[in-house]
């Protein structure tokens, strides 16, 4: 086998919710004298190797591989579940084509939006790209999909399977209730969505406290321009306070999480560590530290406000874990999902996939990481999607507001939690209470 490692400008996760991207290694296999060749009864033959050589040798947990027969797996992924340490829900494969445009680009194909149940049981759009065709026709946040294609929508339905393949042109017509109660039906064609990092960017007052608040969706190399040119905003506002609503952000690309930490916080932790990532014992020469960067666009805050849940994840916890040791942090939401490792990506051409293992453990400066259970949020307040960003009585930027403003949290009931069973709950073992078509 033949290992080849490039580094080029550093790739992201994507709609899996929870990846982090530090280098993409180019694998490529030799054939070696005695080795077996694909043969038609496993198509696979020559990915299953790989996998397992690239386990082998970056893996975390590289000491605790089973001893599998490949022969009995038919499919990569399969043979990969067999693989996987207990701790391990992250690892996954890819298509490349798929993995390339999300990454490079920033684009996928689909209709823009992100969808999730409310405790009632009403699909919700939960946020949507500018580049979607249905916001286009007038599609918010908090609308209410009543019907696919003619199907009523209620638990038990598979929307992903209603929605069909990720392809240009594949058409759905949507009813929606708009949040005033009318209803709009609208069809649309899956597209190449250029993704919107910065969903929403604005200043709001909370008491006498000028507030910043950004809502950032994914960890992209396009997004390094649009927090610049938000932060540029917020400087321009003078604002006292920010909060960074992380809450639908499974992480990427950790070179923009370094970025954010730097716009956040260079008055307060500037050259300080930020993130230690910790190989497996045979690969610690490549234990590495990032520190925050000095940034002249970071506004000079005494503390950080984050919204945050179990949709949170991965560069989002490190950004969070990172800044605690040096600025104080105060949480609204839930608990983040618990990814505190790191990934590389393996670009496995000819073969048409890329592999994403876990390949180090992530910890902040005081040594804190181990967090698998997710990092805990100062006061719980379930996710509202009848309000639209920026709206200050959505719940959880509301119960950010008032503390701002009042010193206090606010009193309210119990958060409901939302209905499962729209067929796209469980994503290659994520947790996901709301997923991109």
């Amino acid at each position: 086998m033949k290992k080849t490692v490039h580094i080029p400008a550093l790739l992201p996760g994507r709609w899996l919710l929870l990846l982090m991207l530090f280098v993409v290694l180019v694998y490529s296999c030799k054939k070696e004298e005695g080795e077996d060749q694909p043969t038609q009864t496993d198509q696979y033959l020559s990915v299953k190797k790989k996998i397992f050589s690239v386990m082998q040798y970056w893996y975390l947990w590289n000491h605790d591989l089973p001893t599998v027969n490949s022969a009995n797996y038919s499919t990569p992924d399969a043979f990969l579940d067999a693989l996987r340490y207990k701790k391990d829900r992250y690892s996954f494969i890819m298509d490349r084509t798929e993995f390339l445009n999300y990454f490079n680009e920033g684009t996928y194909y689909g209709h823009g939006i992100s969808i999730g149940a409310d405790a009632e049981g009403n699909l919700r759009i939960v946020f949507i790209y500018n580049d979607s065709p249905l916001k286009a026709a007038g599609v918010s946040r908090g609308w209410i999909i009543k019907s696919i294609n003619g199907t009523l929508i209620q638990p038990g339905v598979d929307v992903t399977a209603l929605l069909g393949k990720n392809e240009a042109g594949v058409e759905n017509t949507f009813v929606f209730i708009d949040l005033q109660g009318q209803e709009h039906t609208v069809t649309s064609a899956k597209k190449a969505v250029a993704i919107n990092s910065v969903l929403y960017k604005g200043v709001l007052q909370a008491g006498t406290k000028k507030t910043g608040y950004l809502v950032f969706e994914t960890f992209i190399t396009p997004s390094v321009a649009e927090l610049d040119s938000a932060f540029n905003f917020f400087l321009s506002e003078n604002i006292d306070e920010m909060i960074v609503d992380l809450r639908y952000n499974g992480g990427g690309e950790m070179n923009v999480a370094v970025h954010l930490s730097g716009l956040l916080a260079s008055s307060a932790a500037a050259g300080k560590v930020l993130v230690k990532m910790e190989h497996n014992t045979d690969r610690s020469s490549y234990d590495t530290i990032l520190t925050v960067p000095n940034n002249v666009q970071s506004p000079a805050l005494s503390r950080l406000f984050y919204i945050a849940g179990r949709g949170t994840a991965s560069a989002s916890e490190v950004l969070m874990n990172g800044l605690s040791p040096w600025i104080p942090t105060i949480t609204a939401g839930d608990s983040t999902y618990g990814k505190p490792v790191g990934m590389y990506a393996f670009d496995f051409k000819p073969d048409p996939y890329f592999f994403v293992p876990i390949c180090f453990k992530l910890t902040n400066a005081n040594g804190f990481g181990d967090y698998f259970d997710g990092l805990p949020a100062d006061y719980y307040v379930g996710d509202d999607l009848t309000h639209d960003f920026g709206d200050p009585e959505e719940a959880e930027l509301k119960a950010v507001l008032t503390y701002i403003s009042e010193g206090h949290w606010p009193v309210t009931k119990a958060a409901r939690k939302p209905v499962t069973g729209f067929g796209f709950n469980k994503l290659k073992g994520i947790r996901a209470d709301y997923r991109i078509f």
